[in-house]
């Protein structure tokens, strides 16, 4: 609801609080009527309140026009003054009621500006001081029957704003053209304080006393022109004359000399823009107290330029004075338009906002650059932190999790990083005939063989959370327990051995022959450490390593040698466990155990630690199959471990 309906509602309940519910549903319906139509205009929304009120009348009473009228101007102030934002507008626009009255177009143009308040064309207000002791005051407005609206504002605006009540007098209105209704109103102060605050000291009104001649005043104020009741101009200032026609008078007619003023009517030189108004004399008196945008009708360098200024009303020479800047912001479009510094005085303003919109404009170049700078660096973070990914990821896939990230934040020493590591099971391959492939086939083929071969084989390490070691010509070394410690470090590469074993079957070498492989297995402590800088690895020394080299070294093609290996002492813990490594990504469920802890005195082989779980069937070997410096004791031997009851576990 707009400010002027809450304003009529104000006035409505004081008189009558009942009387406003049918004036509220004319306005819903109203609003209705407008969603569903085009956007009603200006006219049609000022008529729809002169409806409002009339209703109001006749709600209450049949109360006079007049009366509600004033009533509803005092209320819509208070509306204004209530709301905080209005109320610090009507509390800066002047200091005595008359500066206030001149003003008040200040308040239409910000409540224009928001959606509470209908957007109609307001009055527009002349002061005149008669005597210390009132003021008249004309109003031009298009409404012939708000007079009293004025009288409720000026009354608000006396007690709310100033504390000081007044009474007014209507006088006779004047019809000076068809538009505009002017309305004279006498104001009478009643508080001694408003009297001497609205007081003005007397200036004289004679030519003579002038203390500036016509050509001084013209270089004070370039922008500024004068017209008569004929709307001919018949002063111009010095940088405005560059811009009228040029079949006009000469320059100097304008500075004062003796002139002729047939040629020179306003709109063979300048059109408005703003407010929209005839061009006429008394329409620009209506609105003198507004801001005026004109702009020239001859071009300079191709453009015009727009002006925007005050007209003054000059009652000793009936005529109006304007005086404006011109509407520039930057230097190139000051120049774009046949301008200069030099053509704005040092008091004009437009100078101070050109200067300080090159240095806004170098500042914000400045911080362009600034944000192209930072758009780089954030840029180059970003790149940094995927460098830095890259590297990790990279060390990742080298080295164990643990030690990359010791090696990442550089820590630790190289020699710091060398372990001992108990209980690693270590699996040795090679591919049976590697000698003879390599020797019959182009390089390319045999290692674009072995990357599809290790390919798998790595993707199977993966998901069988077994550390690869190292690769060597056709030998692929893994180690389980290494990264992670587990109870399950020989099931698991167990599970890998079988998955090399069924990849390897499904491998073809350059002669159309399935690949063989030889695995051999071994259990035991290690040491583990970083050799080197460049290109450095993750490696394994200890006997243990050797003993599972030469198992694989035993080894027949297609066939996992497995060996025993004794343990002093070992802690057995049964618990549910699920299995989801594969290569294949098959579920494999693991046989649940329900053991408690149990402390063996004795030794155990590794390989019997692997057959008590009954995930896997294996094949004794006779005692001369080990390794010859095979350390053993009586009865120890070595076993196949059996892939083909395998093959249900493993899909391709």
């Amino acid at each position: 609801m707009s400010l002027l309906h809450q304003a009529l509602q104000s006035t409505v309940e004081k008189h009558k609080p009942d009387a406003w519910q049918p004036i509220k549903q004319h306005i819903d319906n109203h609003h209705q009527s407008e969603k569903s139509s085009i956007e009603s205009d200006n006219e049609c929304e000022f008529v729809f309140t002169e409806k409002l009120i009339k209703l109001a009348c006749q709600l209450l009473d049949d109360m006079e026009w007049d009366r509600l009228m004033e009533d509803f101007g005092y209320h819509f102030i208070e509306e204004c003054h209530n709301d905080i934002k209005y109320q610090r507008v009507l509390h800066s626009i002047g200091f005595t009621l008359s500066d206030f009255l001149i003003h008040f177009d200040c308040l239409h143009d910000h409540l224009n500006c928001s959606k509470k308040f209908t957007n109609i064309l307001p009055p527009s207000f002349i002061c005149n001081v008669e005597n210390p002791d009132s003021i008249l005051l004309e109003s031009y407005h298009q409404r012939h029957r708000w007079s009293y609206f004025t009288v409720g504002i000026v009354k608000a605006v006396a007690e709310i704003v100033f504390g000081q009540p007044v009474s007014i007098d209507v006088l006779e209105a004047s019809n000076r053209h068809e538009d505009y209704k002017c309305q004279f109103y006498r104001i009478h102060y009643r508080c001694i304080t408003l009297m001497k605050a609205s007081q003005v000291q007397s200036a004289s009104t004679s030519p003579k006393d002038l203390k500036i001649l016509p050509a001084t005043f013209c270089k004070a104020f370039p922008f500024h022109f004068v017209i008569n009741r004929e709307m001919i101009l018949i002063q111009v200032g010095s940088g405005l004359v560059r811009f009228l026609p040029t079949e006009l008078p000469d320059i100097d007619i304008f500075l004062g000399s003796s002139m002729s003023y047939e040629t020179r009517h306003f709109v063979d030189c300048l059109k408005m823009i703003s407010p929209k108004v005839e061009p006429t004399f008394e329409h620009i008196l209506s609105y003198c107290n507004s801001r005026f945008t004109l702009e020239t009708v001859s071009q300079l360098h191709g453009k015009t330029i727009q002006l925007r200024g005050q007209m003054i009303y000059a009652s000793e020479s009936d005529c109006i004075l304007y005086v404006g800047s011109p509407c520039v912001s930057a230097l190139e479009e000051l120049k774009g338009r046949g301008l200069y510094l030099s053509d704005i005085p040092v008091h004009d303003a437009t100078r101070d906002v050109i200067l300080v919109g090159e240095q806004a404009k170098v500042q914000e170049d400045l911080v362009t650059r600034m944000q192209k700078v930072k758009a780089k660096l954030e840029q180059a973070s970003k790149e940094l932190r995927q460098e830095k990914t890259k590297n990790v990821d990279l060390l990742n896939t080298i080295f164990p999790k643990d030690i990359a990230m010791k090696l990442w934040k550089r820590k630790y020493p190289l020699e710091q990083l060398c372990r001992r590591v108990d209980n690693v099971t270590v699996l040795f391959s090679d591919i049976v005939g590697f000698t003879a492939i390599c020797s019959t086939c182009e390089p390319f083929i045999v290692v674009e063989m072995l990357n599809r071969l290790y390919t798998k084989f790595d993707d199977l390490s993966a998901k069988l959370n077994v550390y690869k070691v190292e690769t060597i010509g056709d030998a692929y070394v893994v180690a389980g327990g290494l990264e992670q410690k587990s109870n399950r470090h020989a099931h698991d590469v167990c599970y890998m051995s079988i998955g090399m074993i069924l990849v390897s079957q499904t491998e073809k070498s350059h002669d159309g022959q399935f690949i063989k492989m030889r695995i051999g297995i071994h259990t035991g402590s290690v040491v583990a450490g970083i050799v080197g800088y460049k290109m450095p690895r993750y490696c394994l020394f200890g006997n243990n390593v050797r003993l599972a080299n030469k198992m694989e070294a035993c080894s027949q093609a297609g066939r996992i040698n497995y060996g025993a290996i004794m343990h002093a002492s070992l802690n057995l813990v049964r618990n549910t466990i699920l299995v989801f490594s594969s290569i294949f990504s098959v579920l494999l469920m693991y046989l649940q155990l329900n053991l408690s802890f149990v402390f063996f005195q004795t030794v155990v082989s590794n390989f019997e630690l692997v057959n008590s779980s009954n995930e896997f069937t294996f094949e004794k070997r006779t005692p001369d199959c080990l390794p010859k410096d095979f350390p053993t004791q009586p009865g120890d031997t070595c076993y196949f471990l059996n892939v083909a009851n395998q093959t249900n576990m493993l899909e391709d």
